[in-house]
């Protein structure tokens, strides 16, 4: 991400600068339109996130990218890393994001994100209307509440055996357990070097 943002930096209408929020694991190039805040307390980041005009979500490894919900429950739009499926799924279902794998597929989205403000507010809008219509509290809430209802007029089809307590379970007949691994073969010298 920071070699595709640098790079559309060059771009001669580009007006962004990248705002990084949270504790860093990687070193930060030393340019004057990349910040890094550090981490913020809850009122800050979401401060950050609302004055900001997207979220960009680099990452390849999600399977639920809450930072991806907090910015469409704020109506922002999301520029989502492409190999990351569920990222793209959730860009694909919501209407609410664009993805990219390469950079001209980046410096192409973010160009249409910073200068399209119909784009924009309809991506935003469109994520705010997925994360009500799915992940705000009500919906989550009565989705456990109905799953509990299920669960509990819904007979149980097989019954367990309650488990013996531990008196029962422990075996005065059985070798303790350093016995047993001494008398396991053991690799040669030979098998070891071959290792």
């Amino acid at each position: 991400m920071f070699d595709f943002f640098q790079r559309y930096l060059k771009e001669p209408t580009s007006q962004l600068s990248l705002v990084l929020v949270g504790n860093t694991l990687l070193p930060i190039p030393e340019q004057p339109r990349i910040r890094h805040l550090g981490f913020l307390d809850d009122a800050d980041k979401f401060d950050a996130m609302a004055a900001a005009e997207l979220l960009i979500m680099p990452s390849y490894f999600e399977s639920l990218s809450m930072v991806a919900l907090e910015a469409w429950a704020l109506g922002k739009p999301v520029l989502a890393n492409a190999r990351c499926e569920v990222l793209k799924g959730q860009c694909v279902r919501s209407n609410a994001g664009l993805y990219y794998e390469r950079y001209a597929e980046f410096a192409e989205t973010l160009h249409a994100i910073e200068h399209n403000r119909w784009l924009s507010g309809s991506l935003g809008r469109n994520g705010r209307q997925y994360f009500q219509n799915n992940y705000d509290w009500r919906v989550i809430e009565r989705k456990y509440l109905d799953m509990l209802a299920q669960l509990s007029a819904t007979p149980a089809r097989h019954t367990m055996e309650p488990l013996p307590g531990r008196s029962e379970r422990r075996r005065d007949d059985l070798p303790p357990a350093e016995e047993v691994l001494d008398r396991l073969p053991r690799a040669s010298d030979q098998d070891r070097k071959r290792a």
